[in-house]
């Protein structure tokens, strides 16, 4: 976690409004996808109105890009506005 904390930190213009925004956003995940991919990805951060996703494998990653339209949907309704325009899976470690 506190390594989460130090990237949002260095991906933001150091306003503490940005980290609370940001922070806020990327806990939209587990509100959004069911307990079966919240288990097996994890929302690293927003970047460029990008959200990045580490999954857990390729396959989950691969699997996930079929449903990337739908979860940007919900989770920009979720937020309240389009505050992301697209979503990256990348197969790395998962928490």
């Amino acid at each position: 976690m506190t390594q989460k904390i130090r990237e949002i930190f260095l991906q933001i213009d150091g306003s503490l409004g940005g980290v609370v925004k940001s922070c806020q956003l990327l806990s939209l995940w587990s509100e959004i996808v069911d307990e079966r991919i919240g288990r097996n990805t994890e929302p690293i951060r927003i970047r460029d109105r990008v959200l990045h996703i580490a999954a857990k494998t390729p396959v989950w990653a691969q699997e996930l890009t079929f449903l990337k339209r739908q979860i940007i949907q919900k989770f920009n309704e979720r937020a309240g506005q389009d505050v992301i325009s697209d979503i990256r899976f990348k197969a790395t470690e998962v928490n």
